[in-house]
């Protein structure tokens, strides 16, 4: 059957959704085949596909099959149980998705999706990473579309992180675009992500097609993320995408409210775009949809929602028979020398002074609050320490 899904996508091209209406008014790809070269399916075609009958055959079919088993190049049909069950809800699906590395995270996984300008200004390269990281810890598998600027950051952040990300192409998967990104892909593959195109394997970027392609980007997630985006950022395509597909939108706050490169998120957080401030929006968003994906991810969250807000003083309780909270224990494990020093200097400052507000913790330690913000988050993620209302913060019991 895979032959004759290859032999659409010659005859249609990629994006193109009479490829879907053949197959429906035909029953199967292999009917629409014989339908065509008996001459009655040839009335549905556009004279541009017309001219394109001679080229399209089984027997290049073949070469492509043998060429993507040279090539470790993997091939999942709207008809397989493996195809990414949230494509199947949008307007015109991919026919074929053509992978590498695994994209069994699409199925099994909670995906977000995350776009944003191409030139970023270092405000949203910040929070981009921030954000791409955490969620990534939490095991939330990332969405981009591999293009230079927010989208690489977002995939690097991933990658970082130890977490999976998955990429979508705008070319083939043998053309190394954007130019001297064949490298990193590997480093996706490593960390049990993949990259994705509905391309042929050899086929190069196109202007026309990117606007197709970003369907696939919202489509794969169950949200997706505006990190930033001007009144003409491609990333607004995406955004029409997503509320068409009946995704969540999400959008970062801009830094400044007057310069161009946010007056695109401007306008959907008027139109009623989600504001994230961190990755706790997008957890506390999905939490009764995913509960049990959360909690086996991290335990932290069910705690935090089930338990009572206990006011401290002074250290937090001792835990064990050894006389140890969790958050010693995590500590005893944790390796400071591999992240900032900012962290171990919190940490040291908490164990010693027990339950403290943030503005304590800036103080005491010599560090600016957005700074402490983040590195208390980290902190949380990782189990070292945990917080209350109100902005307190104290060793993990």
């Amino acid at each position: 059957m895979i032959e004759y899904y290859l032999w659409l996508l010659q005859l249609m091209g990629a994006a193109n959704p009479k490829s879907r209406e053949l197959i429906r008014r035909y029953g199967s790809p292999k009917a629409a085949y014989e339908a065509v070269y008996e001459g009655e399916g040839k009335k549905f075609l556009s004279p541009a596909e017309t001219r394109r009958i001679r080229g399209a055959s089984l027997e290049n079919s073949r070469k492509i099959l043998d060429l993507c088993e040279k090539e470790r190049i993997r091939i999942v049909s709207l008809s397989d149980e493996d195809y990414p069950k949230n494509l199947l809800n949008i307007y015109n699906p991919p026919l074929l998705i053509f992978y590498k590395g695994d994209i069994s995270c699409l199925n099994s996984d909670i995906c977000i999706s995350a776009v944003g300008a191409r030139e970023m200004t270092e405000y949203t390269a910040k929070v981009t990473r921030r954000t791409s990281s955490d969620l990534s810890r939490l095991g939330v598998v990332m969405i981009s579309g591999m293009a230079v600027g927010v989208d690489h950051t977002v995939h690097k952040a991933a990658v970082d992180a130890g977490g999976k990300t998955v990429g979508v192409l705008a070319c083939g998967l043998l053309v190394d675009y954007p130019r001297g990104t064949a490298a990193f892909r590997e480093e996706i593959y490593r960390t049990g992500g993949a990259c994705i195109s509905e391309l042929l394997p050899t086929e190069r970027p196109s202007k026309s097609y990117f606007c197709a392609r970003n369907r696939i980007i919202s489509g794969l997630g169950v949200g997706t993320i505006i990190f930033q985006a001007g009144m003409k950022s491609g990333a607004l395509i995406t955004a029409d995408h997503a509320i068409n597909q009946g995704r969540d939108l999400f959008c970062i706050p801009p830094a400044d409210l007057f310069s161009a490169n946010y007056c695109g998120v401007v306008g959907l957080l008027r139109d009623g775009a989600i504001p994230l401030f961190n990755y706790l929006d997008v957890v506390n968003y999905y939490f009764n949809d995913f509960t049990d994906q959360l909690e086996a991810l991290n335990k932290k969250f069910k705690i935090a929602y089930d338990k009572p807000f206990v006011f401290r003083e002074g250290g937090a309780e001792k835990n064990g028979a050894d006389g140890k909270s969790a958050g010693e224990k995590t500590a005893e494990r944790f390796d400071f020398t591999l992240r900032e020093p900012e962290i171990k200097a919190i940490y040291d400052f908490l164990h010693e002074n027990g339950t403290r507000q943030l503005e304590e913790i800036t103080d005491g330690c010599g560090i600016s609050p957005e700074d402490v913000s983040l590195f208390l988050i980290d902190m949380e993620i990782e189990g070292l320490i945990d917080s209350e209302p109100g902005g307190r913060y104290f060793i993990k019991e």
